[in-house]
Order: C-alpha cells, then sequence, then structure tokens
C-alpha cells in the first residue's frame, strides 16, 4: 500500500496486518504508530483524498462536496455573467451553479439562499459570499 502509485497521498503506511483486524500503521509526516481496527482505518480515508494534490477537505480541483471544480472555460461558457467574478476567484462545480440560482442578496446586503432545504456547500457558498 505504501507504494502504491495510484495512492501518493495515502496518510499511513502500512507496518502489519492482521487476521483480527487490527493494523499497525505509522503516519507518513510524523511518524506517529498507531494500532487501528479495519473501520478507524478507513476514516482517515472518508472523503479520500485528492489523487492530485492529497488534500481531503475541498481543494482547487474539487469543492468539500467531493464535485470537481470547473476550468477557466467552463466557467466562461456555463457560469451566468453575475456570478463569474466569484466563480474564477473561489471556483466552483457544475452543481454549484445551481446552488447559486437559489442565492439571493437582501436589502442590506446579506446573501442568503432561498432553498427550502439547503445541503452543506450550499451554505458554504453563502458564507463565502458574506465574507467578501
Amino acid at each position: 500500500m505504501s507504494d502504491d502509485p495510484h495512492r501518493p497521498y495515502e496518510r499511513h503506511e502500512v507496518l502489519s496486518r492482521s487476521e483480527s483486524g487490527l493494523h499497525y500503521v505509522r503516519e507518513r509526516r510524523s511518524g506517529i504508530l498507531r494500532r487501528l481496527t479495519d473501520d478507524e482505518l478507513a476514516d482517515f480515508n472518508d472523503p479520500p483524498p485528492c489523487a492530485e494534490c492529497g488534500e481531503q477537505f475541498g481543494c482547487d480541483h474539487f469543492n468539500c462536496a467531493r464535485e470537481p471544480m470547473l476550468t477557466e472555460a467552463e466557467i466562461e461558457a456555463e457560469v451566468p455573467a453575475g456570478w463569474k467574478r466569484f466563480a474564477r476567484e473561489e471556483g466552483v462545480s457544475r452543481n454549484d451553479i445551481q446552488r447559486l440560482a437559489t442565492v439571493e442578496r437582501d436589502i442590506e446586503g446579506v446573501y442568503r439562499t432561498t432553498a427550502p432545504s439547503p445541503d452543506m456547500r450550499t451554505l458554504e457558498v453563502v458564507l463565502i459570499l458574506n465574507e467578501e
């Protein structure tokens, strides 16, 4: 597992595995040794890290919902004009375009979503907009 070219950002080096389901691993960055169960080991890769940069919770390639971010050309072609600056600065996915359609600004200048039950990414987009 440690030399697997398909998982270059594996967090742990597996030192040994047992039939009882316990694994002895070493964290690659800190060198800390741990004894983990199958479930605990799986939790470290949920969500899986980005194959390009190793980030686990949102990066330049994927948002926190694990949706691929649009390229500059896709932003130019698909994002409504009013959201292009935001899309270029923060990055958006195709689903984010639909999420942005539910976002409006109130008279006080605060962004809010009109989605009846917004998902976590919609709430994150609203927070980012309100931080600007």
